[in-house]
């Protein structure tokens, strides 16, 4: 809590900066958005909270940065609440010993985080909010290279749905706001070898959550080297992370007018043996009717992944720990993932997008359309659509000890933004 104190003086301080510097950059973004669940009778949201389910949630986050010569400073303050039915169903779950991901309430804490820079201020039956310092970052950076500590986020990787490569705070394959990714208490680096090349890597101590140290086997140490060859732009990756030693080679190529990337990680397990995992994908871009449209096509091979569906359940000590931490959200070894936008009007797009466990048959569909309502507000409304038999990924997952299912289940939803 002081650590935090701290940090919002130093946004506070930042804030009066205009009156003596001219190169602050101010803004942000409020979001609201109302939600609709409809599960079947034998959910576990529906044994445990409202059925239909109706959820509320607020996201405000507020930027101060920057730039003086080398040296550039982020600040970035955000208020997160959520409401309703499910966080109730939750609260219930928890208290009755049925596992949930994440946390209780399921925003964000800092518990393994270097510095304590989240806030509780709301914790009730029905209503949960956080206030934390997404971003608190101080960089210096020439010509050819950058050095940067504090609260930020690095995006490794050429996934589009699926992440192996991306594996601090990747964003979840079904969720529908991509702005910012969680940020991260981390040393970053990056070197320029040659005018395309370069070299990334950070350092990022966590904290055990059981004794609250910075421990080594629970922090990330990577490099990434970036170069340009033949028309190939090649990733080589090495890590330690959480006491496993990884792996990675990325490959990006245009074909044609498309773009097709790979991306290959090999893992030594900690309790033994190995793990691979890939993802490839290709994307195009067209014309249709006069309108603009986007494709795209992907492939995923979860290498800690359970082969047999019965396994759903109790997955995994490897495939467990991934879920737990946020770096995986899947179940199963193969998945498709396909994607279609349509620019209808220069003002409204149509996305669909479909995910598909190719071990079980099981899918979950996506629609939404997104309006620039008007110059700084954007309208967004959508459907969420899994399907399956039980006893499936998306159809419904046994809960041990319960004659019900953890499932995905029907849902509406309406989202405003406003920018500023």
């Amino acid at each position: 809590m002081r650590c935090l104190g701290r940090a919002l003086l130093l946004v506070a301080l930042a804030a009066s900066a205009p009156a003596v510097a001219d190169d602050w950059n101010f803004g942000g973004h409020i979001k609201y958005q109302y939600a609709y669940t409809d599960f079947r009778a034998d959910d576990i949201n529906a044994v445990f909270g409202g059925d239909p389910a109706h959820d509320q949630n607020l996201d405000l986050r507020l930027k101060a940065e920057n730039r003086t010569g080398p040296w550039d400073l982020a600040a970035h303050y955000e208020l997160l609440a959520v409401a309703g039915d499910s966080l109730e169903a939750r609260r219930r779950m928890t208290a009755t010993g049925i596992p949930v991901i994440g946390t209780v309430t399921g925003l964000p804490d800092d518990h393994r985080r270097l510095f304590d820079l989240t806030h509780e201020t709301t914790d009730r039956n029905r209503l949960a909010a956080v206030q934390r310092l997404d971003r608190l970052s101080l960089g210096y950076s020439t010509a050819r290279q950058s050095l940067r500590f504090g609260r930020q986020a690095v995006s490794w990787g050429n996934g589009l749905v699926f992440q192996p490569l991306d594996f601090v705070n990747p964003f979840s394959p079904i969720v529908i706001d991509k702005d910012y990714k969680t940020g991260d208490d981390m040393l970053y680096g990056q070197w320029l070898v040659r005018e395309q090349d370069d070299v990334q890597a950070i350092v990022l101590p966590r904290r055990d959550p059981a004794t609250h140290r910075v421990e080594s086997s629970q922090s990330t140490y990577a490099a990434k080297y970036r170069v340009r060859l033949s028309g190939f732009d090649l990733d080589f990756l090495g890590a330690h992370h959480f006491g496993e030693n990884l792996a990675g080679l990325g490959v990006v190529r245009s074909i044609g007018g498309a773009v097709w990337r790979m991306d290959l990680s090999y893992t030594d397990l900690e309790t033994g043996g190995s793990a691979t995992s890939l993802v490839t994908n290709m994307d195009y871009s067209w014309m249709w009717g006069g309108r603009n449209v986007y494709g795209y096509a992907e492939y995923f091979r979860n290498g800690v992944g359970e082969n047999d569906r019965a396994d759903f359940a109790a997955p995994n000590a490897e495939l467990s720990d991934r879920l737990a931490r946020g770096e995986l959200f899947t179940l199963a070894r193969d998945y498709a993932a396909l994607g279609l936008q349509v620019e209808f009007t220069p003002l409204f797009n149509l996305y669909t997008n479909l995910i598909a466990n190719l071990n079980d048959g099981s899918k979950y569909l996506q629609l939404r359309g997104v309006y620039d309502w008007m110059e700084d507000v954007r309208l967004m409304a959508g459907f969420n659509l899994p399907s399956g038999s039980r006893v499936t990924e998306y159809g419904g997952v046994p809960v041990a000890g319960m004659n019900a299912f953890a499932s995905p289940a029907k849902s509406a939803y309406l989202r405003l933004s406003y920018y500023f």
